[in-house]
Formats: structure tokens, sequence, C-alpha cells
């Protein structure tokens, strides 16, 4: 049995289903076909579901990126999506409460937000097929093949005129056509998910900076408002192939901060945090999502940049624009100078002597730096601050 669609889209998280539901809503000439090779729509779900308010970024960010934030978020998200609403952010550093700031934030249900968006785009004209994993994709006569496996055993061939991975990262689609250089294992977060329960406060999220627990990474706590969390941790990627067992991290943390986990699985996935990829699109072929690694740097914020690159690149396929050019404009800026934010801090982020030394030398500097840089700020002022702060982080780095 051989498939043909004009838009295949790989992957139905935050990216695939937006996308799949922009070009059937918004015109687009031809068959659009999203697949996915988990069984269920949508879960399991791997993420700390945390989303801004309309207003939390809007300081912070450059006014046509908050735009088409907006857009993603008026477009997807719903009040009865919304599982809690956070007012702080209590910072924690090595043990030790560093900061409390404001914090405008919701706590949704991503599976249940995903769900709407592909059950729109489906009555729509959407073609969707979940438990249907691709498993490579080659450029054949001006179009693109892709071999895939169906949950109920059969194997067949989709043909398609244009090709989208939003499959994460590394997308199959990328490993298909080699569309880009890929990611370093330093650009890399192996990151958990669980939830739990604990004495924390429904309307405090709580940011863990601690080498010890999260090697180049951190650990979070967010509060859903019914006396439960979701909680995990991230481990850079180089550091867990030497041995630094994610896991491992991931009890210590709920064993340290009084957690005690609902359940006794642990979800784990690869985040890239690195920045954009070198290139997006080869041909038809796109990628989206974590796929092109859309993920915020400095605090692994993915759904909403997801949505934001599914955006970018609907326009283009309809208004047959250039996504690489408006992905240039509009998000690789940010995504540029948070990398950079976050390599700046890596000596920190690796070395627990050395983020206390730093602490002790200028608690304010690190702390204002650590919120700016969550916020996603692209404000000179952070950028100044950040440069300030790299000497004196070198010179802590060489003394420990």
């Amino acid at each position: 049995m051989d498939v043909k669609t004009d838009a295949l889209i790989i992957g139905g998280g935050p990216a695939g289903s937006y996308l799949t539901r922009y070009l059937v809503k918004n015109g687009f000439n031809g068959d659009v076909m999203l697949i996915d090779k988990k069984h269920v729509i949508y879960a399991p779900v791997i993420c700390g579901e945390l989303l801004p308010t309309e207003d939390l970024l809007r300081p912070w960010i450059n006014g046509g990126l908050h735009d088409v934030l907006l857009t993603t978020l008026r477009e997807s998200l719903r009040r009865e999506f919304i599982v809690n609403e956070i007012k702080w952010l209590r910072l924690v550093i090595n043990n030790r409460d560093v900061a409390r700031l404001p914090f405008m934030t919701y706590l949704i249900d991503k599976s249940a937000m995903i769900r709407n968006v592909i059950n729109e785009a489906e009555y729509m004209g959407a073609r969707v097929r979940f438990g249907v994993t691709a498993v490579r994709c080659t450029a054949k006569n001006n179009n693109y093949e892709c071999l895939v496996h169906d949950k109920d055993g059969g194997e067949y061939v989709i043909t398609t005129r244009m090709l989208i991975g939003a499959d994460a990262y590394p997308s199959i689609v990328d490993l298909s056509l080699g569309i880009t250089n890929g990611f370093s294992a330093e650009d890399l977060i192996v990151a958990t998910s669980a939830r739990a329960v604990g004495k924390y406060a429904d309307d405090e999220a709580v940011i863990v900076m601690d080498p010890e627990v999260a090697p180049g990474g951190f650990a979070w706590i967010f509060p859903r408002g019914d006396g439960s969390h979701n909680i995990g941790v991230g481990v850079r990627n180089n550091i867990a192939w030497r041995g630094s067992n994610p896991l491992d991290h991931h009890m210590l943390f709920v064993k340290r901060f009084g957690l005690e986990q609902i359940r006794r699985s642990v979800l784990m996935k690869t985040l890239p945090v690195g920045g954009l990829l070198n290139r997006y699109s080869v041909g038809e072929a796109h990628l989206i999502g974590d796929a092109v690694g859309s993920v915020i740097p400095t605090n692994g914020a993915g759904i909403n940049p997801a949505m934001i690159t599914a955006h970018l690149l609907g326009e283009s396929m309809i208004r047959s624009s250039d996504y690489s050019v408006s992905m240039n404009r509009l998000l690789k800026p940010l995504m540029d100078r948070t990398a950079l934010f976050r390599r700046i801090g890596d000596p920190l982020l690796m070395n627990r002597r050395a983020m206390e030394k730093a602490l002790r030398i200028s608690r304010a500097l690190i702390a204002g730096s650590i919120y700016e840089a969550t916020l996603s700020s692209m404000r000179t002022g952070t950028l100044i601050k950040f440069l300030l702060s790299n000497p004196l982080i070198k010179l802590i780095s060489n003394l420990t």
C-alpha cells in the first residue's frame, strides 16, 4: 500500500500539530498528512508543561517575535488547558535560597492542548495517523519517499511533495537527508520527567542550580495547583556519556528536596540546548521544533519556540516565502543570544565549587543573570551583564 500526499509532517507534538492545523486552516494548496510514532494522541508527555503568560516576556524579547508568540498562544491555549497559575520563581543554588522573583506563568495540560489542535486539524481536512513510525526518507523525482511502519505491522511508502521533520532531535528527516551538521554532546541535555508531591507552594515554581544535582543543567519543581508537581532534572549529555547517569541525579534530587514520586516511572528524552541548527531546510524538506534546535538554551523551554517555528514555516508554505529568512530575522537572534549566555555560564553549571565561589563574590549578579536568562532576555543590559561576568567566571573556574 503506497500513500501520496502534498505535505507530510512527521511528529505530532507542539510543532507538528500546530503546522498541520495552520496549513489546513489557511488554505494550503494540497493534501496535508500528519504521522506520529506514539500510539496515543498525545501521550506520554516528557515536559515541565510551563508556558508564559502573554505579558511575561514582553519586556525581554523583540516586538516582532513577541507578536508571533502571542499568535501561537492565542491560537492554541484555551482556559480549560491551564492547570495552574504561577506567580513566583524561587531560585535555589547549591542548597541555598537565593531569590524569589516575579514569574507569571501557566502550568498546562500539554496533552489536552495538543489533542485539541490535532482534532481541529483533522476536522478541517488533515489526515492524521498515530502509531506510524518513519524509518527513512529519500529524495526521488522532485518528491520525497518515506518508508514507514504501522502499529499494526504494516509497512508502506508515503510519497510527498513537501516533507517536514517535527519529530524531536535528531529528526529522521535530518538523518535521512543530511540537512544539518547536528549538535555536539555539549549542546544536548538529557532531561528527566516525573510527577511528585512535596511541601512546596502552589504559586511558586522552583529552579535548582546545583552541579551536584544537575551537572550542566538545572532541576525544577513546577506546581500543578493540586498539591502535586511536575519535576525533572537536566544533565548535560557529554557528562552523561562519562557515566553520570541522569536517573541517579534525578533520584538524588528527589531525596534531597523531600519529594515523593506519585509513580515510580521516570521518563527521559534528549533536548538540544545549542541554539538553532546550521540549516533549517534543503529543497522542500524542512525542520521545525526540537528537530531544528528551537529549545531555549538557558531555560529548556520548547513548547512556544516549537509553535513559533511551525508558524513561520506555515507562513512560508502558504505565501511561497523563504522559511530560512523568517527564522533568521525573528527567532535566530534570541537563540544565538541565549546560547551565548548558556556557554558563558557553563563553567559554573559544571562545577559546584566554582558556583559556590561565584555566589560569595556576587550573589546579586549571579541571581540576576540567571533570572534574566530564564526569561530569555534579549536586552542589551543583560548582554552587558553576561559579558562583565565572563572574566569573573573564567577566573573563578581557573582557581577551582
